[in-house]
This record gives structure tokens, C-alpha cells and sequence, in this order.
């Protein structure tokens, strides 16, 4: 198979639409910047590639884009990372900037590839989208923020499986993650993070279920997974799964920025409505000072529990 050269990768570069950046991770120098964003900032590329990339990432400092590019190499292959951070043109107003950010390896040698688009752009362009597919959402089974199973999708399948319940039947087992926190990071971050945060969540869920699990936003906070032909020791396996991920996602731009959730466990036993069963599931969630309704397994919550 041929290999691709490094003229060819700026010629694939350069075409980008977007605001693209190569920098050194070592000394944090900027190496490429391709003609569509330069000219977008009112400089020759040549100007900026001499200034460095301060010119025109105003609010960022030299640390905190160490920091930065050092998270970079813990981050899953593949996965990146994301920046929010004003650009300043060389005549205008700042613009808020959505980065990408990917550490990649090219002939021996560390590269960060950083993509970036104005975000009231990609707001607009994402509006327009939404309204033409206004119709289908309604009747899509997936929620658009986390791309999970919306409500009545869950409960429909919910039903399904609880008629299979019982002695010789279908094992069933139910994990609740509760979002705790969700509305004081929209508060505190705005929506447009705290939606990030819920889509992120939604892919840690997809990342950490098995392939015959069903996962699913069953409110605003409060998400849940149905293990089918499972039991409640491997819930907990789950729920314990996901709380290790959780504790390793951080957010660079906002590094105060924590998810606090509550997860409950619970082998269902019988067939009955699957909002009452989930009621009972939430509410023991509350009742975690008697040892003898819930028993603690993790810092965040995580709980056993046994349904009457």
C-alpha cells in the first residue's frame, strides 16, 4: 500500500473548511495553519506560523495549552479532545471557537491536529437542520442528545421483556444511573455543555454495556440499562464499569467540571408495569442509610438492591 507523503497530508489539510492548526506538542509552536483560516484571521499564514498561535487565542495561555496537549496523550486513540476558547480576527470581534484536538504520529515524530469552527456558524447550520428533520424526530426511538433509547421506546421494550420474567423464564436485571448534578452544570456552564455532557454519557454508556443491552434516557437526569439473561451480580459489574469511566472524564476548558451520579441495581423478579418497577428502583435510591435495603459499593452511590 503506498504511503501518503507529508505534502500530501497538508494538500488534505489545507482544503478544510474549518479554522486547522498543526502544533508541536513539545514547545507548543505552530507548524501549519492552511490558507482558508489565515485568511479568515486577516493574516498571510506566513505572519501567523511567525507569531505563534497566541496571536489569535487570546484567552489561552502557554500552561494551560501544556496542559493540554499533555492530556492529550491519555486520551483513547481516536477520541481526541475538545476546546471552547475565543479567536480574535485581526479586524472585528473575538469569536467563540469549537476545537477539536488529536495527537497523531507521523514517521516517528508527535503531531496535534486541531480543527476548529465558529460556533454560532455550527449553531445556525445545526438549527436548520434540525428543523428539516423536525417530523422524523418525532417518530425516531432515539433520543437526539444522547443518542440513547428515548422513554416510550424503553418502556415499550421494558414491557416486552417483564412478560418474559419469572421462575423459568427471562432473567432481567435493571441499572438507574442518576445524573445528579445535571442542572447546576447547565446553570453553571450553560446547556450547550451540559447537552456535551449528557452526549458524552450517552457514548460512556454505549462504550461500557454489553451488545444485548439496552440503554436509554428515561428523564432529563436519569438514565437507565436492561440487561437481558443477566442477574444482579452482573449489574453491579456494570454499574462499577461505569463509575471507573466516569471518574476519568474530565473536561480541560472546565476543569472544576465533575459529574456527580447515583447508580441503583436490581434483579427484577417478577412481571409488573415498568414504571412502577423503576419508581421503586429511584426511590431506594434515597434509602441508602439502612444497610439492610442498600448496600454500598462505591464512593458515587452504587448500590444492591432487592425489589419485594
Amino acid at each position: 500500500m503506498a504511503k501518503i507523503s507529508e505534502k500530501e497530508i497538508a494538500h488534505i489539510l489545507q482544503h478544510s473548511l474549518d479554522l486547522v492548526l498543526v502544533l508541536d506538542p513539545q514547545d507548543r509552536s505552530l507548524l501549519f495553519i492552511n490558507d482558508h483560516g489565515a485568511n479568515w484571521l486577516g493574516h498571510t499564514p506566513d505572519e501567523l506560523m511567525n507569531a505563534g498561535p497566541f496571536t489569535f487565542l487570546p484567552e489561552l495561555t502557554d500552561g494551560e495549552l501544556e496542559g493540554l496537549l499533555e492530556n492529550l496523550q491519555f486520551v483513547e486513540q481516536g477520541e481526541g479532545m475538545t476546546l471552547v476558547t475565543p479567536v480574535r480576527r485581526n479586524l472585528g470581534s473575538d469569536h467563540d471557537f469549537e476545537f477539536r484536538l488529536q495527537l497523531l504520529e507521523y514517521e516517528g515524530r508527535s503531531y496535534v491536529v486541531a480543527n476548529g469552527r465558529d460556533i454560532a456558524e455550527r449553531v445556525a447550520v445545526t438549527d436548520q437542520v434540525h428543523n428539516l428533520l423536525a417530523d422524523a424526530q418525532i417518530e425516531s426511538r432515539q433520543d437526539k442528545t444522547t443518542h440513547l433509547y428515548q422513554r416510550d421506546a424503553f418502556l415499550q421494550i421494558f414491557r416486552e421483556l417483564l412478560d418474559q420474567v419469572g421462575p423459568n423464564g427471562l432473567r432481567l436485571t435493571l441499572v438507574a444511573v442518576d445524573m445528579k448534578n445535571l442542572h447546576e452544570i447547565n446553570e453553571q456552564f450553560g446547556q450547550s455543555i451540559g447537552d456535551r455532557v449528557l452526549k458524552n454519557m450517552g457514548s460512556l454508556l454505549h462504550h461500557c454495556a454489553g451488545t444485548d443491552d439496552i440503554c436509554a434516557r428515561f428523564s432529563g437526569r436519569k438514565l437507565c440499562i436492561l440487561l437481558p439473561n443477566k442477574g444482579q451480580q452482573d449489574g453491579l459489574v456494570l454499574a462499577e464499569k461505569i463509575s471507573r469511566a466516569l471518574g476519568k472524564v474530565k473536561y480541560a476548558e472546565f476543569p472544576t467540571l465533575r459529574i456527580h451520579s447515583s447508580a441503583a441495581v436490581a434483579e427484577l423478579p417478577e412481571p409488573g408495569e415498568p414504571e412502577l418497577l423503576l419508581d421503586k428502583v429511584i426511590s431506594k435510591m434515597r434509602e441508602l442509610k439502612n444497610p439492610e435495603v442498600a448496600h454500598e459499593v462505591h464512593r458515587l452511590g452504587l448500590v444492591s438492591l432487592q425489589l419485594p
